[in-house]
């Protein structure tokens, strides 16, 4: 590049890289705050992060993102940048431990919990948009059913994780209602990858557990279609598999996974209308849950 271009070239970065402010608009900051699942953040709730910042951007807002695991020495520091932070709202996106989730809302009491119905902090009131667990649980088991399976097998993520607790209660709910036993040799939890859901799925087959399908989230689903290709069971004639989130990864799995869709997109809008624009308007607490939908595929 020649000089006479280079010099130009640091003109315009300098004169126009960042507009002049605005006095009569000045952008609100946003605290985005995520959750560490396993063994890394889930592309599910990455892709809620990825929803949630560009909305917000296309809105004027500045972003903050910040990220909670499990190490304590991290979560201490992580309080205490947030204490003295000066965004004007934030948002929690994924599944909080219950004793962190506590310790985050009593210093911001006005935060929004996306995705986190919230139920490990009853005690603390707070607003939380999040999906209807127990329904997608139900929706899956019972289109399971209704193609001859009997024996489904449950993978979720961690005991106490909301997401496994809610879908145990719908699978089990939904059994019952169709007057099959419950059998706890067919329940299982994970870490929300696929890598663990595969160690999981070899661990049963190893021990000679009979199942004709599985329920699972789309994640962990591509590591049961490995530890079952692998031993030469073929999806859906010996196993039929259903996910659960809806990603764009069920459609590059072979055969194509068939989910219950929880829409990302639709809930990262409904929480930034009610931050932005209907939260100043309504001095209650919102909690919001969404209903699933079934998306059939090769799998089932």
């Amino acid at each position: 590049m020649s000089r006479l271009l280079r010099n130009w070239a640091i003109s315009v970065v300098r004169d126009w890289g960042r507009p002049a402010a605005d006095g009569n608009r000045i952008p609100q900051t946003v605290e985005l705050i995520i959750t560490i699942t396993g063994r890394s953040i889930s592309i599910f709730h990455s892709r809620l992060l990825a929803v949630i910042e560009s909305g917000l951007s296309k809105e004027g807002c500045d972003c903050v993102v910040r990220t909670c695991g499990g190490d304590y020495e991290h979560f201490l520091t992580l309080l205490e940048n947030i204490r003295n932070s000066k965004a004007a709202a934030t948002v929690l996106i994924g599944g909080f431990n219950p004793e962190y989730l506590r310790s985050i809302l009593e210093v911001i009491p006005d935060a929004i919990l996306l995705d986190d119905p919230g139920s490990s902090a009853r005690e603390i009131p707070c607003e939380s948009f999040a999906f209807d667990n127990v329904q997608a649980a139900r929706t899956a088991v019972s289109h399971l059913l209704s193609k001859g399976r009997k024996r489904i097998l449950l993978l979720g993520g961690f005991d106490e994780h909301f997401f496994t607790q809610e879908v145990i209660e719908g699978y089990r709910e939904t059994l019952t209602v169709a007057g099959l036993e419950l059998d706890d040799e067919l329940v299982y939890s994970s870490d929300f990858t696929a890598e663990g859901a595969c160690e999981v799925i070899d661990s049963v087959l190893e021990r000679g557990i009979e199942f004709d399908a599985v329920f699972t989230t789309d994640e962990m689903a591509a590591g049961v279609y490995r530890a079952l290709l692998r031993r030469g069971l073929k999806i859906p004639e010996d196993v039929a598999v259903c996910g659960c989130d809806g990603l764009p990864l069920g459609l590059h799995l072979y055969p194509q996974l068939t989910t219950v869709v929880l829409d990302y997109e639709e809930l990262g809008r409904r929480t930034i209308r009610h931050l932005l624009h209907e939260r100043k308007l309504n001095n209650s607490l919102s909690r919001l849950r969404l209903l699933p939908r079934l998306e059939v595929r090769e799998s089932t």
